[in-house]
Formats: C-alpha cells, structure tokens, sequence
C-alpha cells in the first residue's frame, strides 16, 4: 500500500486537536510516540512510510494506528495488501528480510513438524550464509509450540563435547566405533534435532571414520550418524558447510532435500540494518561493509544493539574475533587482574587483545558497553561466552598484558604475572622497579599459597617494605608476610623480618620490645654479604639511630645514621639522616641529607620534601615551605601515600599559607586533608590522626576571627586523644599541643581581634586572658624533659603568656625566658619582636628600637638557607612596632615622614595580606598621642580626603585612607 498517500489523506480529514504541549496528531512524532507505547519500534515509523520497508510486526502496528484513526477521521481504510500483514506463524525478521532460501527451508521444516511429521532436511552455506540464524529461529518458533528441540554445535575438536573415551582403542574400526557410541549418547528419542557441522570436525585429533575404520568428511560422517541414526519419529535439520554428490547418493536412493542458503546481498544486509537499527542508509552501508555480508554477525549486532540477549555461546564462539575478545575478557575477569564490575580502562583490553579495540568489527564490538572515555564493561551475552574459553587462550592474553610496557598497566602487568604463576617474573619486576610494591598487597593470599623459595621470600619482603614505609605495621598481609620470612631456614632471612619486627615496636611507641628484638641472636650474631644480611644490618643501624633520637641522644643517633653499613638502607638513609640533623639544629646538614633523598623513590622524596617543608616553616621561611609542602602531596598523592600521611600533609602546607597571611585559603586546604581522614571510628580506631588535623585547625580558625569554633574543634581533638592509642608518647605530646592551643583561642578572643600579625598585647586584663594565662602556666610548670619538639613548643608558650599579660613586667619576664631558649635566628627574631611589643607597653621605646633592629638583622640571616623571602608575618609586626616606636612623642613632620617610609616598606607584594592590620595597630599608636596632632597628619597626608572622615577615631581613618583605592 501507499502508507505517504494514505497518511497524507488522513492528516487532512483529522478534526482540529484540542490544545496541548504534544505531538500534533497524525505528525511522525506522534506516530513514533503511539508506535512506542504499543511496544513497537519507533524507529520504524519513516522507514515504513517513505521507504516501504519494515519488519511485518511493525507494519501491523503502524496499520493499526492509521485505521484508528481513519475511523477518527470518517473515511474509509483501504485493507492492506497480502504482503502488509504478518503470516501466521509470522517470520522472523532475519529470515523475513533476508533471502527467499532461508524463508523457504524455515516455512518447510517447521510446516513438516507442524503437521506430525519428522522432516529430514540439510542445509548448507559458507560462513554467514545464515545457518545458525536459521537454527535459532527454528528453535525459537519450536519452543513457542511447546515442541522439545534438542541443539548440536560439532565444531573443530569434539572430543572432550562427546565425552569421547581417553583411550578408544588402537584400530581404526574401534575409533569409529567409539566415535559413533559417542554420537548417539546425543541423540534424542523424541522430537526435533538441530544440527550444526564445520568442516573442521575432529575425534581426538583425528578424521570422523565409518564402521570400517575409512576416513570420511565432516559432511558425511555427520549424515551418516546423526541425519540417518536418529530415531524415525525425529524430525533432524542438519547444517553443513558443504555436502558433495557422492556424499548424497551414499545415503540411498532417496537422501534428504538439500536447501543451499546464500549470504544476504548488499541491498538486503541494508535493509534489514534500516529496518530494524533505524539507521540511515549510508550507516548501514558502513557496517555491511564491516560485517562483510555475514548474516550471523548482522543478526548478532541486531540483538546485542536492541538490548536482546545473545543466544548461544558455542555459536559465540565459533566467532574467530569474538573468541579472540571473549578469550581478553575471560583473562580479565577471572585472574583478578582487575576489579569484578569496574570498566576495563581501553588501554588494559587493548593490551589484553594485543591490539586496538576498533580493529574488531561491529558484531564483536558490540559485545561491549561502553567507550575509551569511560572504560569498557562486558555484556550479558559476553560473560556467558567466558566459560566456553579455552585455558590456553586466556593464558595467552595474561601473557599480553604481563608483556606490556604502557607505564599505567603496570598494576595489572603484576596482576597478570601472578595469574600465570609466573612468580620469578614478579620477583624480576619488583627489584627492577621497587616502587611497584605498592600494587603486591592484595596479590599476597595468591603469592603466599602458589609461590615457594627465593621468590616467595623476596616477594614477601617487598611486602613488608610497602607496608612498612606507609607506617601500616599493624596492617595483617604486612604480619602474615613478616612471620613468613621469620619461618625461613635461612638466619639472614630471618634477622631481616627481626629488625622489621623491631621498627613495628619502635612505631607502637614500644622501645624496649624494639630493643629486645635488635637483641636477637639473629640479628646480634648477624653475617654474611648477601642483599638480606647487608640490607639487615642497614635497616638496623637506622632502627639505633631512631631509638637513640627518642632517647634525646642525638650525638648516638648521628653515629649510628653517618655509619657507612647504613648506606645499604637506600633513600631511607638519607631520609634518617637529615631528620637527626634537622633534630639537632644542623640546618644545612639537614637540607643536603634531604635534598638527596632521589625522586625515584617517589614515597620517600615526598617525605623528605615534607621535612623539608616543615624546617623552613621552623626556621621563617613559609613561601618556601609552602613550596617544597605542596611538591609533597603531588608526590605522595602519584607514590599512593598513606590517606593519614597525605592528610598531615595538606594540614601542614594550611599552617604555611596561614603564615602567609591566607587563612582563608589554608581552612579550605584544611577541610580537604579532614576529608581525606573522615571519622570513622570503625575503621580509624587510632585518633590521633585526625585529631592533630584538627589541632592543627585551631590557629587557622583563630587567624580567620572564630575563636569559639576554634574551641569546639580543639575540645573534638582532645576527645579523640582520650580514646587511647599504640602511640603513647605521640598522644601525649599531641595532648599538651592541644591544650595550648586551647589556651591561645582564650588569647584571641580576649584580645578582640583576629590571630594574624601584627599583634599588639593588652593594656588592661579580660577574664578569657586570665584564663588563658592560667592554661599557660599550668602547662609550662608541667613540662617534660625538653625533646626537640617539646623545646619549641615551650618557646611558643613563653611568646603567648606575654602577649597574655597586661603587666609589662610580668610579660617581659616570660619573653626573656623565650629570648634565652632561641635555637636560631628566627626563634630570637620572633622573641626580640615580642620584646619589643612589652617594651612598648612598658613606654620604653629606645629599647624597644634596639630589640627590632636586632630583630631585622636576625631576620635577614635566615635568607642564606636557599629559602627566599623570610616571614613576612614577622616582617609586618617589626614594621609595625617600629613605626610605633617612632611616632612615640614625634612631632607632625616626622609623624608625616614615619607615614611615608611605612607606606614604602608595605609595597613588598608578599605583605599585601597584612597591610590592613598595619595600619590600624600604626593608627592606635599615632592616636594615642594626641587626637588633634593626629588628625593634623592625616590631613597632611591627604588633603583631598581626610576630611570626609572627619569624626573618625584616626585609627580607623588611617586604615581607610591608606587601602590602594584611596591613595
């Protein structure tokens, strides 16, 4: 029928549709809607009508839609010709679209069974001619009338389908006769046999054989002994490759019909993709170019880009590229070389495919889901091929990835050689590349049970090392590991897994049992030149070095560190070496030991970075401690640090940039190393981590004005140190840290203004100094035996207690302590400015000068440690003090040129976040003079401007005019 006549009529007889948002009745929109909503494909709706072609239950469906609304209309509906509506049975598409062959020997086999009989009949056609579509849709139309249908795929070798003997015999008549026992197994008493044949057919490596012992082809044996032996009331379909005359006539005078069954033509393949993919002509003339006319192929991208399933694995399989697919992604599915359910990366399945995925042609492609964007998942259809692979083609695509030399695989490369057993290899890549440790953790269950000797021991070392350098001595593959090395016949082996064991008591905070362990006759008694014993006696060394430095011994601990046996420990070496040197106030020593750890040791250097990092911020350099911090994390992040280490990290590089007068950007920073280590108390029993992240929080909280969230973060740090930990000394350390910053937010909230430099200290007391002061001095009376750290930490008490006091006695008491205690000069520069802040107070502003031009001398020290620009915090406060201690008693015209050289000293771009607070401590201070001289020097500084402010403290007014706008 004409369906663009006929629609074209209706549309212009339809009523005036009420008013809506959809479709216009009639339009191809809304056909495709109604299309939809009947369970046909929409995508058919232009193809039927400019192009006559569809499936017949699509064509039934839009015939359908039409006549309803031909009766909507009033007129008359033109019956559709035969051709328009389905047969009954209808055909399959495949077969309806696609050769009158395939609809003939389809219409008469199941007409034949359908009426009672056992039709005999072959098929035959080359690969794609349709013969396994040909298969399915019998099978399918059977099933529907509840028929029994029983399936035989005989392809290439049959012998292990069959359950062929392991031993059928010598002679040729027994093989046959074995051959022929196993065949019938098959065969069933009843109902429909379908059958499929390639001309590879194998027994046991050998030829299919008549009774007599006669090799035969495929096409013969399988005529002979399915087509003929089945029980007389079967109906058989039997397809082959091909079938000769004499193959025929040996069945008798009346053999079966032969149907020869043709690949679909060029016209028909595009037909059949238009009519049932909805694609455009020139998309279907590209994929019939790809599939090559193979109907099976068509038919399979058909199903699969329709969302149906795939029947058949076997059939699958016969497929040469979706068995080369099938055989890549069974390897990756089954031997744990990627994650069950997660997208394949498209670099690891073309590694596993030894080739590009786009070489595939579509019917295989579309065996996956997905794209290289997002990786690449299996279907349905593809994981029931999987069981159906072979060992050896699995095998042979592990060995692809385990070869391949991409540097993102190299986890799945590691993955892929365990699958193979392939231990000695592991073994070979870790001491090439230590670092790939990091990926050995979860093939270890694998390793421990299939891996044996030298390969085992030194995989488990490798273990070890990875563990034990994130600090996860607790961690259990890092303890089954180590006490499979001390089971070991070899006393070198074993002395290394005890110093292993003596650096896990050292981390718990446990020195005796560490020493108990170094101890040990295996390690005391020690020899011998091999990697184990050498690499032993290094680890050791460093392990007395760490003992010695948390005893306070530095001088035993650089003796034990600088012993030349220690330089077997690797990066870790100079690593140890520059954390004593840092410890004992070596600066360049410990920046050289540092600056040696080698990048290629990505774990390690981002440590020393840190350490780095965090010397500069001691000794006044926090652009470049920001710097080297930040280098840290990207190294820790690409070495797949520890979460605890990253976070303690990014916490520290948040104190860097509040040192640098950007708290702001520092409480972002730190909200993101709070992420990295969220609380779950499940999984994170230890709280120390977390709380020194937020102990470390407190001062940027207090920098950013929030003194009460301030303390609500330092009392959640103090509750989680309460819960205990293996760590005994850390706790405690990280309680008194704690515990002072409580009493600083207490300093903050009651001096009234934020904690960011310049600070200036009270000139009258406030119950939350007295507080603070209390807090103070309780700490200070309870101080332990001065470690390194604990020193500096009672250096910021004294600095904070002064700023505390409203006495400038008392608080120069404190500050002198301070001044006695500084270790370098950074620590005096800090403790002169304070100094020079009490003096102030004290109105004793010649000594005060005196402190801060100390204090600037000290301050350009710190330069030639290669670090830049110093603290330029401090550089505001001796600013600011200085430019106070001037305007004290000075006269208009010198009050005038104070002005001016503070203002060209605050030019320096990296004291730009401090110049506010500058000019408002330097305001109070010209303030406190007199109010009218005051106000005659702003007028004098600007005369255009200062009079609108007129009735403003001068404080504020200084403050306003000097912002860059005003000037």
């Amino acid at each position: 029928m004409d369906w663009k006549a006929a629609l074209a009529d209706l549309r212009a007889h339809l009523p005036p549709a009420p008013g809506g948002s959809g479709p216009v009745r009639g339009s191809l929109r809304w056909l495709e809607a109604e299309m939809q909503a009947r369970g046909a494909r929409p995508t058919a709706v232009r193809n039927i009508i400019y192009r006559d072609i569809g499936t017949a239950a699509d064509r039934a469906a839009l015939a359908a839609i039409l006549a309803a609304l031909a009766a909507e209309a009033g007129r008359p509906w033109a019956q559709a010709a035969p051709g328009d509506h389905p047969p009954t049975p209808p055909l399959p598409t495949e077969l309806e679209l696609l050769g009158r062959s395939k609809k003939r020997a389809y219409k008469q086999f199941l007409a034949g069974v359908r009426a009672g009989r056992a039709p005999r009949l072959i098929v035959t056609g080359r690969a794609g001619a349709g013969k396994t579509v040909l298969l399915d849709s019998v099978a399918q139309a059977l099933a529907g009338d509840g028929q029994p249908v029983t399936r035989l795929f005989l392809s290439g070798e049959v012998g292990g389908t069959l359950e062929l003997p392991a031993t059928p015999g010598t002679s040729y008549a027994q093989l046959a006769a074995a051959q022929a026992e196993a065949v019938r197994r098959q065969l069933p008493g009843t109902g429909t046999l379908l059958v499929r044949v390639t001309d590879d057919l194998e027994f046991g490596g050998g030829p299919p054989r008549l009774s007599d012992g006669s090799a035969i082809s495929p096409a013969r044996w399988a005529a002979e002994y399915l087509l003929r032996a089945a029980a007389p009331g079967v109906a058989v379909l039997l397809a082959l490759e091909q079938v000769s005359a004499p193959d025929l006539a040996a069945l008798g005078p009346r053999p079966p019909e032969v149907i020869a069954l043709h690949p679909p033509t060029p016209a028909e393949a595009r037909t059949y993709l238009m009519a049932r993919l909805g694609v455009t002509h020139p998309e279907a003339e590209r994929l019939v170019a790809e599939t090559g006319r193979h109907l099976d192929r068509l038919s399979l991208l058909v199903r699969l880009s329709g969302g149906e399933a795939a029947q058949g694995a076997g059939d699958l399989l016969a497929d040469p590229h979706i068995a080369e697919l099938a055989g890549a992604a069974a390897a990756l599915n089954a031997s744990g070389v990627h994650a069950p359910g997660a997208p394949w990366p498209p670099e690891l399945l073309h590694a596993a495919l030894g080739s590009e995925l786009r070489r595939l042609p579509p019917h295989a492609r579309a065996l996956l889901a997905g794209s290289d964007a997002l990786g690449w998942t299996p279907t349905p259809a593809l994981r029931a091929a999987w069981p159906g692979v072979a060992a050896p083609a699995r095998a042979e695509a592990l060995r692809r990835v385990a070869g391949t030399s991409v540097p993102g695989l190299r986890p799945f490369r590691l993955s892929a050689m365990a699958a193979l057993n392939d231990w000695e290899a592991l073994a070979a890549q870790i001491r090439a590349h230590p670092d790939d440790a990091r990926w050995l953790p979860p093939l270890w269950p694998v390793i421990r049970q299939g891996a044996d000797g030298d390969s085992r021991e030194q995989l488990a070392r490798a273990v070890i090392t990875h563990h034990a350098g994130r600090g996860e001595y607790h961690e259990p593959r890092l303890r089954d590991a180590l006490f499979t090395l001390l089971e070991s016949p070899r006393p070198q082996v074993r002395a290394w897994g005890r110093v292993k064991l003596a650096e896990s008591s050292l981390e718990a905070g446990n020195m005796s049992a560490a020493r108990t362990q170094l101890d040990h006759p295996d390690v005391s008694a020690m020899g011998g030149h091999d990697l184990w014993a050498v690499t032993a006696q290094a680890d050791a060394l460093l392990v007395e070095a760490a003992l010695a430095r948390w005893a306070g011994d530095l001088d035993a601990a650089t003796r034990a560190a600088a012993d030349p046996r220690a330089d077997a420990g690797g990066p870790r070496t100079p690593l140890w070496r520059g954390l004593i040197a840092k410890d004992a106030g070596r600066w360049e020593e410990a920046m050289r030991a540092l600056a040696s750890v080698p990048a290629s040791s990505p774990l390690l250097s981002a440590r020393a970075r840190y350490q780095e990092g965090d010397l500069r911020l001691r000794l006044g350099q926090p652009a470049a401690a920001l710097e080297a911090l930040r280098d840290a994390v990207v190294r820790l992040e690409a070495a797949g640090g520890a979460p605890e280490e990253v976070a303690r990290v990014l916490a520290r590089s948040a104190t860097a940039l509040r040192r640098l007068g950007q708290p702001a950007e520092g409480h972002t920073l730190l909200e993101r190393a709070l992420a990295v280590m969220p609380h779950d108390p499940r999984r994170h029993a230890d709280g120390v981590p977390r709380a020194r992240l937020l102990s470390e929080g407190v001062p940027i909280l207090l920098a950013l004005g929030r003194p009460n969230e301030a303390l609500a973060a330092a009392a959640h740090a103090l509750a989680l140190l309460e819960r205990g930990s293996a760590r005994p000394a850390e706790t405690h350390y990280r309680q008194r840290r704690t515990e002072y910053r409580v009493a600083l937010s207490y300093l903050t909230r009651g001096l009234g203004n934020a904690y960011l430099q310049p600070l200036s200290g009270p000139d009258h007391d406030h119950p939350d100094l007295r507080h603070a002061r209390d807090r103070l001095d309780a700490l200070t009376a309870s101080a332990p035996p001065a470690s390194d750290r604990e020193k500096i930490l009672l250096f910021d008490m004294y600095l904070s207690r002064a700023l505390a006091e409203p006495d400038p006695g008392r608080a120069g008491e404190d500050v002198a302590r301070a001044v006695e205690m500084a270790a370098h000069p950074y620590e005096e520069a800090q403790a002169r400015a304070m100094r020079a802040e009490v003096r102030l107070r004290a109105r004793q502003p010649d000594l005060a000068l005196a402190d801060l031009n100390r204090a600037h001398a000290l301050l350009r020290r710190v330069a030639p440690l290669r670090g830049g620009p110093p603290d330029p915090g401090l550089q505001a406060q001796l600013l600011t003090l200085e430019a106070s201690a001037t305007l004290t008693d000075a006269a208009p015209d010198s009050a005038v040129a104070t002005v001016h050289w503070l203002r060209e000293a605050l030019a320096d771009p990296a004291l730009t976040p401090f110049r506010a607070g500058v000019w408002r401590a330097v305001g109070r201070a010209l303030e406190t003079q007199n109010i009218p001289g005051a106000w005659g020097v702003l007028r004098a500084l600007h005369p255009r401007h200062a009079g609108s402010l007129a009735g403003w403290r001068p404080a504020d007014a200084l403050w306003l005019l000097e912002q860059p706008e005003s000037t």
